[in-house]
């Protein structure tokens, strides 16, 4: 029970945090002026039961394609993927900076591990999809 509502907590947190200003209409809505549009988390009211399970329930499926290779990419999906040669752990081989950048506390639970990923990519590249296209084209995100 207490880890649903750090998880919780943690959600609502980065609800506000990825509003992300936009010069184009709201989706949807071809009356709408400029704004704010919200991140591509969806269905975080569910519980699925895996890694790959809960990050397809935070994005749309073409974001899931993309978040779904980089994080093969990067630990081959093993929460406890541990960089010999550095401090990069988990899901998305965050090293110490990062967990401190996206203000999560490092920890080996995957569903912690996917929301501050999503936060960091959300911040630093806008989507998975072009999260990807960096790694692609440097080697890291």
């Amino acid at each position: 029970m207490e880890l649903k509502f750090v998880i919780g907590m943690l959600i609502v947190g980065i609800g506000f945090a990825l509003m992300i200003p936009t010069d184009e209409p709201l989706e949807g809505n071809d009356n709408a002026t400029k704004g704010y549009v919200s991140s591509p988390i969806k269905n975080l009211h569910r519980e699925p039961t895996s890694a790959r399970s809960y990050a397809r329930s935070m994005v749309s499926d073409k974001e899931y394609k993309a978040l779904e290779e980089l994080i093969m990419l990067e630990s081959s999906w093993n929460p406890k993927a541990q960089n010999k040669r550095s401090t990069a752990y988990g899901l998305g081989q965050f090293v110490d900076k990062t967990w401190d950048l996206v203000g999560i506390e490092k920890s080996a639970d995957y569903r912690i591990q996917l929301i501050a990923a999503q936060k960091y990519v959300m911040m630093r590249y806008g989507s998975w999809v072009k999260a990807l296209e960096h790694h692609k084209q440097y080697g890291w995100y």
